[in-house]
């Protein structure tokens, strides 16, 4: 017989030794995922967590909307993921009331929230610390019958000092702009007058360095809506889109990256035919950047190059209904035409991108032959036209595509070898052979889509390429390799539903049923294939996943499920598989042998109940019950430690 202190001692030692080790080796760390913990806290009977949850930009906060307190009334709580405590950061809600949605500061140091908590109906605006504290109201005095606009009616600024939000506050009707400082104080009126019956209708936009706000509206004649920019902290409005003839309009715009220039589109020079101008953010000479275009001819769309230095439109300006693709220096220019010949009753398609490092545009049109869709590159400031999508069987098509980015390639998808079979394809943006990502697909199979990794080294797809009406999840090197079942084994009639890439680009997290039908749960595993994690653990009988977010860091999930209660959701997080906070079994985001170790020591010594956890739990510990301790050792142990 073995003695049981020496047992235990060897046992211990043995543990130090690998505990380490463990928290190093990318083998053991791929095939683990820490227990699920629901960060939402207790429910009033009754209540639900919204489907409005997210981290904080530095990963330390999940803010969610939920009738927590209160049935039938939305409020708005953060957690510290840390330590597991909740705050209710929208304060007091009149009865009635709710919390609509919210944003979290670029910072993470705030919330800035919409809601009708002050009087019912009426809708306001609202900012708070992220860990809690007093509300400040941002939006002021709301006239009667006003309201702050909902649905994307507020923006907060790129550097965190300032919320920019549209509403009726002062003239029940009238819509006009405002600005607040963040975290309170007067707000400004931004729009400046307006003419009777007019407003602010339509977006606006914070330039990328803070300093001005753009936007649309018919201020200066009721029903012809002009482009506008003023200081974000208030001052004179600068009318940027020039004169407009009887009827005209600006339609759209965007703020270049460097916030140097607005390009906008609109009729301004002849009514019902579109073209193309940019302005000074600040003011000054409009430049036509579309230039003549034959009669009828128009712009369609169009986009600003990262480096703001060219201006990309897509429009039937040579030939009436025939679109082509054409760039112009941002600050006016020479117009170059990017998509050389085209066949008669041949366009180029709306869905252009311009490369990341804004050396060339990918496009897609039927230039060659009609109604067939290759795929082309060309250079920003104009050259030769490349094809990347290579030869194609009689009525094949390019259907989707996208750039890596780091602009080397593009990845795109095509019936291109078999007529009705969708394949994967990747190409050198410069032009070169093709490669297939997608590898064999049965003939009745199909990808449906992808996403390329921030590291731009793999594809990531889902598709019936397998087994016919069951979709599974792959990967495949960039440039072309073997591709690796991701999504692992899955029931009959079972389906990855959705996926997301971690920021890191070491790991894949889904959402499917794979274990039951319709029974959804949420999984991990490393991009380049390996053993699949369920991130979700058990689910109560019905319970499913609805909807997840992963960490900037990609070291954490939260999840939306009704997993513990059917029909009741509430919100987790969980670490994804692959992190050695894997091993985390306390929650309290770390790691440490006086803790962890300790505890999964006395677990596997037999110890149980309040020995299990006395004097082993971390300060900041989330999981605190003997019972409850027991569910992140087991997922811990079930891998298999090497002792």
């Amino acid at each position: 017989m073995t003695h049981p202190i020496k047992s235990a001692s060897r046992f211990f030692r043995q543990f130090a030794r690998y505990f380490w080790a463990l928290l190093g080796a990318a083998a053991f760390a791929a095939t683990v995922s820490a227990q699920p913990v629901k960060v939402s806290g207790g429910l009033v009977t009754g209540g639900d967590v919204s489907t409005q949850f997210a981290f904080s930009p530095d990963g330390l906060f999940a803010v969610f909307i939920a009738n927590k307190d209160t049935v039938g009334k939305l409020e708005l709580y953060s957690v510290r993921l840390s330590t597991g405590v909740i705050s209710n950061i929208s304060g007091g809600v009149v009865l009635g009331g709710n919390v609509v949605e919210f944003t979290v500061s670029p910072d993470s140091s705030r919330v800035v929230f919409l809601g009708d908590l002050v009087t019912d109906g009426v809708l306001e605006l609202f900012s708070a610390p992220i860990a809690g504290g007093a509300r400040a109201p941002l939006s002021g005095s709301v006239a009667t019958g006003g309201d702050v606009s909902d649905f994307n009616g507020f923006q907060i600024s790129p550097d965190s000092a300032h919320v920019v939000f549209r509403g009726d506050l002062v003239t029940d009707e009238v819509f006009e702009l405002f600005s607040a400082p963040i975290a309170g104080g007067t707000r400004t009126t931004l729009s400046g007058s307006i003419v009777a019956s007019g407003g602010v209708w339509f977006g606006f936009q914070i330039t990328p360095d803070s300093a001005y706000v753009v936007f649309t509206g018919d201020l200066l004649t009721d029903g012809v809506d002009e482009l506008f920019s003023t200081p974000i902290e208030g001052g004179a409005r600068v009318t940027l889109s020039g004169s407009a003839v009887a009827n005209g309009d600006v339609l759209s715009f965007q703020i270049s990256p460097n916030s140097a220039r607005v390009v906008f589109l609109g009729d301004l020079v002849s009514d019902d035919v579109n073209e193309l101008f940019s302005a000074p953010i600040a003011g000054g000479a409009r430049a036509a950047l579309s230039q003549s275009a034959v009669t009828n001819g128009d712009v369609r769309a169009f986009q600003i190059s990262r480096d703001s230095a060219h201006a990309v439109f897509v429009g039937d300006l040579v030939t009436d209904s025939v679109d082509e693709l054409f760039s112009a220096p941002i600050a006016g220019g020479a117009r170059v035409t990017l998509s050389g010949s085209v066949v008669a009753t041949g366009d180029v398609s709306v869905n252009y991108q311009i490369s990341a490092d804004s050396a060339h545009v990918v496009f897609r049109g039927d230039l060659v032959t009609d109604e067939v869709f290759e795929l082309f590159s060309v250079p920003i400031a104009g050259g030769a036209r490349l094809t990347l999508s290579g030869g194609l069987v009689a009525n094949g098509d390019v259907l989707g595509f996208r750039l890596s980015p780091d602009s080397v390639r593009v990845v795109f998808l095509g019936d291109l070898v078999t007529d009705e079979v969708i394949e994967l394809f990747s190409a050198p943006i410069v032009g070169g052979a093709r490669a297939t990502l997608s590898g064999s697909v049965m003939t009745t199979g199909d990808v449906f889509d992808f996403e390329i990794s921030p590291d731009s080294a793999r594809v990531v797809f889902v598709g019936d390429v397998v087994t016919d009406e069951v979709v599974e999840l792959f990967s495949a090197p960039i440039v072309g390799g073997a591709r690796a079942t991701l999504s692992g084994s899955v029931v009959a009639a079972g389906d990855v539903l959705s996926f997301q890439i971690s920021p890191d680009s070491a790991r894949v997290v889904f959402r499917g049923d794979l274990v039951a039908d319709f029974v959804f749960q949420l999984f991990s595993t490393p991009i380049a294939g390996g053993v699949r994690a369920n991130l979700s653990g058990l689910l109560a009988a019905n319970g499913d996943v609805f909807g997840y977010e992963i960490s900037a860091d990609g070291s954490r999930v939260l999840f939306y499920a009704d997993r513990d209660t059917d029909e009741v959701f509430e919100l987790y997080r969980v670490q994804i598989g692959g992190s050695a906070l894997a091993l985390d079994i306390d929650g309290d985001d770390r790691v440490l042998p006086l803790t962890d170790l300790l505890l999964l020591a006395r677990y596997q010594l037999g110890i149980r109940g309040s020995a299990l956890i006395a004097n082993a739990l971390g300060e900041n510990a989330t999981i605190t019950g003997a019972t409850a301790i027991e569910n992140p050792i087991r997922a811990a142990l079930g891998v298999g430690l090497p002792f």
